[in-house]
């Protein structure tokens, strides 16, 4: 019964509060302090845990905390740390560059030798995300045409990857790791790492009959063992690591409806043959013959001698920080934190991008108490932070030259990325950006909030974070935002 008289008194204060005048400081009306305490108090009497920081941001100054020194799994939150990081050290204006190889000799129309490309740590590398990367295998191709090659013998090779770090984060979800969005951050990156499997039935096919299997891109080198469940719960498709592939069990529920597709997203470990399947591809597109290397070479090779062949060069840093906070590409996050690390300490891998992370935080006035940074994607459970630690990230990044650039990154409420979803009012569409970071009972959300009609604040940084949550845990995560939102443009802050 509290719970739901809290509920409706909150819903009650939200609906009269565009022209509620300000009360003295410590009142509870129609402010952002007692719709949020409100719901605060709601949720932690419910099991919950909650922490705020709203501070101005001009000048940092606090304007609305509570509990803001707890500890909770930032999530992915974690992206704004690293991706205001690596536009700090490395500018909105840096790319990515890619440099390709032939290393061989070429007699007429024939190379005999390899192809090498030497890893940049580029996370765009032949994504679909951009025009100018989706080709990088076509642009090879183009560049031995260029040449005059119409036969080639030898290998794609990937060089300046050995010593570094590259498998999964530590404290990541291990059952996860067939899935796209744990894909391995390794340091050379292709296509993402990931690759697309539609499953199909055929027209008036049973449930327990098998499915076709399609890849995309065909020429996907991942292999894939299919079984059917027609006693489920509720039909779903689940992957496994397992055997130099991975293995899915499609559910059908029992006595349902059988479904006749479903698709997913699923990562791989050896980009670098991924790779190599693109250039065969596109050279044989172009009529360029690839030679068995058990032939016999027409001419004897001459030594190895490095040419250039083409530089694969990636979009703006600021674009490739957008789409990693629009989406939430865990990816993204992890290349650029280690290339930030790279260019700290000179070296990659998770323990630099920790050294790194935390004379960065230092710097901006963060203390290791406040934020615990051990990856930069926030897929791991030994990331901790506070809200304070979290806004004062954002303050901070707003006070140098790519501040624009991190907060056009950020979501903007009811528009796009992951808070595209979520419901606006007049008085707040446009005006709320924000990152938000999900786990297994956890939830936040870190960013900014104009307030126009408050020319002492007209702009305000905050970081709401809960944790202890479950299903029934009411208002729900996404409530509790739209809620809080609202009254962080709508009501005075005092």
């Amino acid at each position: 019964m509290r719970r739901a008289l809290l509920s409706a008194s909150v819903s009650v204060l939200l609906t009269a509060c565009a022209h509620a005048p300000a009360t003295p400081e410590g009142g509870r009306g129609d402010t952002l302090p007692g719709v949020a305490k409100a719901l605060l108090e709601t949720l932690e009497a419910d099991g919950a845990l909650a922490g705020v920081a709203v501070v101005d941001a001009r000048t940092g100054e606090p304007l609305f905390t509570h509990r803001q020194n707890v500890r909770l799994l930032p999530a992915s939150t974690m992206k704004v740390v690293s991706t205001s990081a690596a536009l700090s050290a490395l500018g909105a204006d840096f790319r990515f560059v890619t440099p390709v190889f032939l290393e061989g000799s070429q007699t007429g129309g024939l190379f005999l030798g390899d192809v090498v490309a030497q890893a940049s740590g580029d996370p765009s590398l032949g994504s679909w995300r951009f025009p100018e990367t989706a080709l990088a295998c076509d642009r090879i191709a183009e560049a031995f045409q260029a040449r005059g090659i119409h036969q080639w013998r030898g290998s794609v090779r990937i060089a300046g990857t050995d010593g570094v770090e590259g498998g999964m984060g530590p404290g990541w979800a291990w059952d996860d790791a067939a899935y796209a969005y744990s894909a391995a951050p390794t340091p050379f990156v292709f296509r993402e790492n990931v690759v697309d499997l539609a499953l199909r039935r055929a027209p008036g096919a049973t449930c327990d009959a098998a499915p076709s299997l399609e890849w995309t891109p065909t020429f996907a080198p991942l292999a894939a063992v299919v079984r059917v469940d027609v006693n489920a719960e509720r039909a779903n498709l689940a992957c496994v690591r397992g055997g130099g592939g991975v293995r899915c069990t499609w559910r059908s529920p029992t006595g349902g409806p059988c479904p006749q597709a479903a698709a997913v997203k699923l990562s791989v470990d050896a980009p670098q043959e991924l790779f190599a399947a693109c250039v065969d591809d596109a050279l044989a597109r172009r009529g360029v013959t690839r030679l068995p290397l058990s032939l016999e070479a027409p001419t004897a090779p001459m030594p190895p001698i490095p040419m250039p062949l083409v530089e694969l060069t990636s979009p703006p840093l600021s674009e490739l920080v957008r789409v990693t906070n629009k989406e939430s590409l865990n990816l993204y996050a992890e290349r650029l934190g280690m290339r930030f690390a790279r260019e700290r300490t000179g070296q990659e891998g998770y323990a630099a991008l920790r050294t790194a992370l935390g004379a960065e935080l230092l710097r901006r006035g963060v203390p290791a108490k406040d934020l615990r940074p051990v990856d930069g994607s926030g897929l791991s459970r030994y990331n901790l932070a506070t809200p304070r630690g979290m806004a004062r990230v954002i303050f901070t990044s707003l006070q140098e030259p790519y501040g624009a650039a991190l907060v056009d990154s950020l979501p903007l409420l009811g528009v796009d990325g992951t808070l595209a979803g979520r419901p606006t009012t007049r008085s707040t569409a446009g005006r709320i950006r924000a990152k938000t970071g999900t786990l297994t009972g956890q939830k936040c959300f870190v960013g900014v909030a104009e307030r126009p009609q408050d020319p002492e604040h007209p702009r305000v940084v905050f970081a709401l974070m809960l944790g202890n949550m479950d299903e029934g845990t009411k208002p729900s995560a996404n409530e509790t935002f739209d809620t809080f939102s609202t009254a962080l443009v709508e009501l005075p802050l005092r």
